[in-house]
């Protein structure tokens, strides 16, 4: 193969090269000897800086973080409100005033209460210094466990304070003699010390008790750095929910209750939950809604609903807070978890970084004068998973060289937590499009795989819930801009939302118009939207919008175009793009030879895995050679992709591509999976002896190379395939 565009000196053994095998000369052929004029930037004048393909890692990534979204449909309820739990019952909340605990409360209180681990130390140190300050996550069952402490101890004489109420300023005539007490202060904010040990001993002169819920800051990983201080350790949801099914449904109806708990085991009542594991309030709403169904007051419609409201709930607790939702920290704990919902199961200090750029969109847009830094020591890991319901693993991902190493990840402890903070997030609080969008758009600034392309995927979650503002606000600037990654990041953005059955069909129109555009970055994004396959209803019309936007202005488009080519051909390995880059080649014309031939050789250089959406007869050939790929999937169109290949290896302006592209086969093949599909595909390019000659001389060539040569196994093997 070391002469370049000759014609087949002869008949040769084997498959004979069909008549079109060569494109048909155009009206410049033999001008341009070198592939420069196909690849070079010479032929891509003002067009978008880059190529369409993205890598490895953004196409696994992609098709990973979009899962977390297609886990939804339109039954998702993404509006109005929903009541707040009381305590751990399972029913809608009122504000809590102050005053004695009700006798029924307390009633349900010894009914139904489910001891958490470590509760009598608690009440040992409760008896022992009146005093106690509680601290945990809200859900975790710490009121509960604070009212049960104080019954105990105070025999039923248990009172809650109203949350406003100034701990500072309590006298002894504010405490009745022998009551406990029960207040989470409505700000967060605990007395000082000082104020503590006046309150403990006000209560310890009447005979009093005091249990105070707190929320630990993000920096404390226990609460033993005051006296006064513990931390809550949840109940066991499971035996939560055991006992509050046995008030539910009567312990006199234990069929009853043997139903209900199948029920609440069903595979598709827990996918509905989209929660790993309940917090002991959640176990107990969850209680109440499966013994409603099992005694007939709810209907299997309203369970699931009911269910797939807890997500959503959790998300409502999170936002909620007014003015008190926009200090600074209240400000980094949102921001928090919607890089939580973006970057799920990313690197955790993917997130972490991500979560603080946001911090600030934030904390600019509530007030732009505000000059805001970073917490260094208080921002504990663990403190900060627990408020937003995360969990870290260490999982592969493709960091080095597209290679996978071991990663710290993070990720929320439930599927439906993401999809319902974004529509929450939408739905309720439009102040917070604008720097979210903001947020999103420096990130597809970031040349980091795992961090565009999430944000990318992100934000076509955002597009689904609302089109026209994400489009105008975010997508359309991008689209019309010079980065090639800022098309690509749309491409990723409509892939999933282009199936949608509200907007997507206006979505298609739009990708049309823009592969008809005047404008060649709009051309240039609607190729690689074409690649993904979702923008048109067949194959067909996509490949027959590429050659047109491929040949558009003389080229200028034509890489884009013919790797979009080759996505669709990896996702849809069927005759039809293989005979789109026959017919191109088979063209008179000039431009559309040149097209056939970069889609050629970009389908030789491709890996499997450099496929946005491969299909799923290459499953288990990730790292092989696209092209041998097909080849050995679909044995029957071996012939026709290795007849795209001899037509670039005998096409001069192609030939170093191609030839590169061989050379890089048999260097790295021995040992691979591939190297026996390769042996079988060599021979098709065999076609004439001067083909054989040509490939004699390329493996002569690799075996005696000074720096890297072949292994003598493996010369002599592909050797002996061209003598035979």
């Amino acid at each position: 193969m070391s002469g370049r565009g000759e014609e087949p000196a002869g008949a040769d053994q084997g498959p004979r090269p069909r008549p079109d095998d060569r494109p048909a000369k155009g009206p410049e052929e033999g001008d341009k000897s070198a592939d420069e004029g196909l690849f070079g930037a010479e032929t891509d004048p003002a067009a978008k800086e880059g190529r369409a393909a993205a890598g490895v890692a953004a196409a696994r990534i992609a098709r990973e973080s979009r899962e977390a979204f297609s886990l939804h449909d339109s039954s998702t309820y993404i509006g109005g409100t929903i009541g707040a739990v009381n305590f751990q019952f399972g029913e809608q909340q009122q504000r809590l005033l102050a005053g004695p605990l009700p006798e029924e409360e307390l009633r349900r209180l010894r009914d139904r209460f489910t001891e958490p681990p470590g509760y009598e130390n608690l009440k040992r140190q409760l008896r022992g210094t009146p005093l106690l300050v509680l601290s945990g996550q809200p859900g975790t069952g710490r009121m509960f466990t604070a009212l049960s402490l104080l019954d105990d101890l105070a025999r039923g004489k248990v009172a809650r304070l109203d949350p406003e109420t100034d701990l500072t300023a309590l006298g002894v005539d504010d405490i009745a003699e022998g009551h406990g007490y029960a207040l989470e202060p409505a700000d967060g904010h605990m007395p000082t010390e000082l104020h503590l040990d006046r309150l403990c001993r006000l209560l310890g002169d009447r005979g009093a008790y005091a249990v105070l819920l707190a929320v630990p800051d993000p920096g404390i990983t226990d609460g033993h750095g005051v006296r006064y201080h513990r931390m809550h350790e949840a109940a066991d949801p499971d035996a939560v929910l055991d006992g509050h099914l046995e008030a539910e449904l009567d312990r006199r109806l234990p069929a009853l209750k043997s139903a209900a708990l199948n029920t609440a085991a069903r595979l598709d009542i827990r996918q509905a939950l989209g929660l790993e594991a309940l917090r002991p309030a959640e176990a107990a709403r969850f209680a109440a809604s499966v013994g409603a169904y099992v005694s007939g007051r709810f209907t299997e419609e309203e369970l699931v609903a009911d269910c797939r409201g807890f997500a959503v709930e959790q998300v409502r607790q999170w936002f909620a807070g007014g003015t008190r939702a926009e200090t600074l920290p209240a400000l980094r704990d949102a921001a928090y978890r919607i890089a939580m919902a973006v970057f799920g199961r990313g690197s955790f200090n993917t997130v972490a970084e991500a979560a603080e750029l946001l911090a600030w969109e934030l904390a600019v847009t509530v007030d732009p004068e505000r000059v805001i830094g970073r917490p260094l020591l208080s921002d504990g890991l663990e403190a900060r998973l627990a408020s937003t319901r995360a969990v870290t693993e260490v999982r592969t991902q493709p960091v080095v060289a597209d290679r996978d190493i071991p990663v710290r990840t993070v990720r929320f402890a439930g599927e439906n937590l993401a999809p319902a903070l974004l529509a929450y997030l939408w739905e309720h609080h439009h102040n917070m499009r604008g720097p979210v969008l903001r947020w999103l758009d420096s990130l597809c600034q970031d040349p980091r795989d795992d961090v565009w392309t999430r944000a990318a995927v992100a934000a076509g979650e955002l597009c689904r819930l609302d089109c026209a503002h994400t489009l105008s606000d975010l997508l359309m600037p991008m689209a019309e801009a010079e980065q090639a990654r800022r098309g690509v990041f749309v491409a990723t953005a409509l892939e999933s939302v282009l199936r949608d059955g509200q907007v997507g069909a206006a979505l298609r129109s739009m990708v049309k118009a823009w592969s008809t555009s005047g404008n060649a970055n709009l051309r240039w994004t609607a190729a690689a939207v074409l690649s993904r396959g979702t923008a048109t209803a067949a194959v067909s019309d996509a490949l027959g919008r590429l050659g047109a936007i491929g040949t558009w202005e003389e080229g200028r488009l034509r890489v884009v175009a013919a790797e979009s080519v080759v996505h669709l051909l990896g996702s849809d390995p069927g005759l039809e793009p293989l005979d789109a880059i026959r017919r191109w080649l088979n063209d008179n014309r000039r431009h559309h030879q040149d097209l056939g031939l970069v889609a050629t050789v970009l389908l030789a250089e491709f890996q499997t895995e450099d496929v946005w959406n491969p299909a799923p007869e290459l499953s288990g050939r990730e790292k092989w050679p696209l092209a041998l790929a097909v080849a050995a999937a679909c044995p029957d169109r071996a012939q026709e992709v290795a007849g795209l290949l001899w037509t670039a290896l005998n096409t001069s302006r192609s030939y170093e591509a191609a030839l590169d592209a061989v050379t890089r086969w048999l260097r790295s093949s021995q040992g691979e999976p591939w190297e026996k599909e390769l042996l079988r595909f060599l021979p098709l390019l065999m076609l004439t002896a001067d083909d054989r000659q040509r490939l004699a001389s390329l493996i002569k060539e690799l075996s005696e190379d000074p720096d890297d040569p072949l292994g003598p196994d493996q010369s002599r093997r592909l050797r002996r395939l061209v003598e035979e």
